[in-house]
């Protein structure tokens, strides 16, 4: 199980500025939507406005710079 983790955390920081904000606004978003499908109360928008600032948010910071 560790040796998966640190491929996908490699693979993960091998991705551009655009791409890991992208991964990380999509995956954000999806899962939001997916608890609000699970408790019954779809947060579509909710899951959509939480993805696109994630997304902007990874993007603006940058965790991934090499410094």
């Amino acid at each position: 199980m560790n040796d998966l983790y640190n491929r996908l955390d490699q693979w993960l920081r091998n991705r551009s500025r655009a791409e890991y904000a992208l991964l990380t606004g999509a995956m954000t978003a999806s899962i939001l939507f997916g608890i609000g499908v699970a408790i019954g109360r779809p947060l579509g928008s909710d899951a959509m406005m939480l993805g696109l600032t994630m997304t902007v948010v990874y993007y603006w910071l940058d965790p991934n710079a090499k410094r």
